[in-house]
């Protein structure tokens, strides 16, 4: 019996000591081993990170008069995972910032929480609003009063499809690598130069580390680095002159809305316009128009559905959209490519003729082509074909450059494309088209369901002379043609940032060079082709009844009409042209939906731009 007692007695001892040495070995591993692990997690759990906004960087014109600023605001900030789970916290938000709950509830369950951990509320609060959130925060797990920055617009609408706006970033871009270093709420550019600039006038976010206590209260600042401001955009444009282009555009639509279609009672509905000004040497945009506008104001803060659908409505026709980017055909105004080929490629030649009846057959009687002067121009030289825009000289020269070589090199859509349609022109604006040159291969694609026009025909070429059929091109497009013309070969890239520099005024190195090739262009064909352009606007010219009190024997302009048929439309109305000739510093360029004609409906805006320019009355 007692040696049965003494056995278990020496197993608990040997159990003990066990016990111990185990004891002692797990609390080196805590304290020696792993101490400064725990030490760091511990420190983790008591300290919290948050970001600070940085404002994003000024837009200035040409002349350093500020556009957009940043302006500082108090924003409700929410975590959603933790909003989601406190029915109470989000009655309270509903109340306070007069937002129904069932839309609280809808934008916090809509949030996508791996990518969204802060949602934006509600911004640009009142201070009262501001005082009782943070007496309140106690009640109010998840919620944050923070700075924000929004764009101010000291100029309303002028520029507006430049300048483009800002809005909250959505959870598809949180999601991708563009925007890794972007959070939710964060303000982003949406469109016009705030999208295409974007990298460099988002600011750099300042940081808080902070020391909270056990129910999360901030109790001591441990880090803080202070945010730095976007880098300043000055543009090429000048304000002065976007406001008078902007205007001329405005009145021009006006009137002729006012005016009837010829030989019915039918008006003229001109739902919008462009206009493009660059400067020949060197390619900046000077102003940039398109009608109907908006005002980028309505986005501040988030724009209203109603409001939205307003501008989607096609009854207002689509104000968001910048038309000095959009496509169109071009009608007469492209005929100083055919011109040109025409010259190049030995289809004509300076002094070649021929005579415009009204009606041309070279394509078999049962395929009649029409000049719009019905009564024909007679006998024709280039000068006279560019002066008189006569469709019958130009169907010519189309079909001597369809017939070389049995049409295998598409030449007129070679000397399309190296007048730069058929492909973005670069500028520094989000989504610009392209436009369209069409050749065979596009068509057989493009009509590959319907077999019976997939060939490409005679016409088409034909057509194409004259600036109908598919081609499509931009007013800007057009616009840097007209400069290439003007610069006799010399292609600059247009663009509209004139110079880059960081929050403390230093210059981002070339950020203001400019980019051009020379397309090494025959300069006796351009002088002759501008010899025509010049007559469009003297006497006898499709232009002369605008400029007739113009001085054109101080500053002479080389312009060219053009009026565009579109299907189920009316007719659509251009007039592209460069001054002072033999010096040129501006290519005026301007588009008019449904005007008619490029002549009498478009050209007087553009001789009120050219008096505005060269300060004439």
């Amino acid at each position: 019996m007692g040696l049965n007692i003494k056995i278990r007695f020496r197993i608990v001892l040997y159990l003990l000591a066990i016990l111990a040495v185990v004891l002692i070995l797990r609390l080196y591993f805590l304290q020696i081993m792993s101490g400064g692990l725990y030490a760091e997690l511990a420190s983790e759990n008591i300290s919290r990170e948050k970001t600070v906004s940085a404002p994003r960087g000024n837009i200035y014109d040409r002349n350093g008069k500020l556009l957009v600023k940043s302006v500082p605001v108090k924003a409700v900030a929410i975590e959603p995972l933790i909003v989601s789970e406190n029915e109470d916290v989000m009655r309270i938000l509903s109340e306070c910032l007069n937002i129904s709950y069932e839309k609280i509830k809808e934008k916090v369950e809509k949030s996508n929480l791996p990518y969204t951990d802060r949602l934006i509320l509600k911004q640009d609060i009142d201070t009262a609003t501001m005082i009782y959130l943070k007496e309140n925060s106690d009640k109010l797990p998840g919620v944050e009063v923070i700075d924000l920055y929004l764009r101010e617009y000291d100029f309303g609408f002028l520029a507006s499809h430049l300048l483009g706006y800002t809005g909250e970033i959505d959870e598809e871009r949180l999601q991708s690598e563009v925007y890794m270093d972007y959070e939710g709420g964060d303000q982003i550019g949406l469109t016009g130069l705030e999208e295409a600039y974007e990298s460099l006038l988002t600011g750099k976010k300042g940081k808080i580390i902070y020391e909270v206590d056990p129910l999360g209260r901030p109790v001591n600042i441990l880090e803080e680095t202070d945010p730095i401001s976007g880098n300043d955009l000055y543009l090429t444009i000048d304000i002065d002159l976007q406001r008078f282009v902007e205007e001329a555009l405005y009145q021009s639509i006006l009137e002729v809305r006012q005016k009837k279609i010829t030989n019915t009672d039918e008006y003229y509905k001109v739902p919008g316009g462009a206009v493009v000004v660059l400067d020949t040497r060197n390619g900046q945009v000077l102003a940039m128009a398109s009608y109907p506008t908006y005002n980028p104001e309505l986005f501040v803060g988030g724009i209203s559905q109603a409001e939205y659908a307003e501008l989607e409505d096609p009854e207002n026709h689509s104000p968001l959209l910048n038309r000095a980017v959009m496509s169109f055909p071009p009608g007469s105004a492209i005929k100083i490519v055919p011109a040109y080929a025409g010259l190049t490629e030995g289809i004509i030649s300076e002094y070649s003729r021929f005579t415009c009846a009204g009606v041309w057959y070279g394509l078999g009687p049962d395929f009649p082509k029409y000049c719009w002067q019905r009564g024909g121009h007679g006998s024709l030289d280039i000068r006279g074909a560019i002066k008189n825009s006569c469709d019958i000289y130009f169907y010519q020269v189309g079909y001597g450059l369809l017939l070389k070589n049995n049409n295998t090199e598409e030449l007129l859509q070679q000397y399309l494309r190296t007048f730069g349609f058929g492909s973005a022109t670069g500028i520094d604006l989000p989504n610009e088209d392209e436009g369209l040159v069409p050749d065979k291969e596009w068509k057989k694609d493009y009509f590959k369901d319907q077999p019976g026009y997939t060939v490409w025909f005679p016409g088409d070429t034909v057509n194409m002379a004259i600036g109908q059929g598919d081609l499509l091109v931009t007013p800007l497009q057009l616009a840097q043609a007209y400069s290439i013309l003007a610069n006799r070969g010399l292609e600059y890239k247009p663009y509209l940032a004139k110079e880059i520099k960081d929050s403390e005024g230093n210059l981002f190195p070339d950020s203001s060079e400019d980019d051009y090739q020379d397309l090494n262009l025959d300069e006796s064909f351009v002088k002759i082709i501008e010899d025509g352009m010049v007559q469009v606007v003297s006497p006898g010219g499709t232009a002369a009844g605008t400029f007739w009190d113009f001085p054109l024997s101080e500053i002479q302009i080389a312009g060219k009409t053009g009026t565009a048929e579109f299907f189920g439309k009316q007719d659509y109305a251009w007039f592209a042209s460069y001054a002072p000739v033999g010096s040129p510093q501006y290519v005026v360029v301007a588009m008019l939906e449904e005007a008619g004609s490029g002549g009498s409906n478009v050209a007087p805006m553009i001789e009120k731009i050219y008096r505005y320019l060269f300060n004439i009355d």
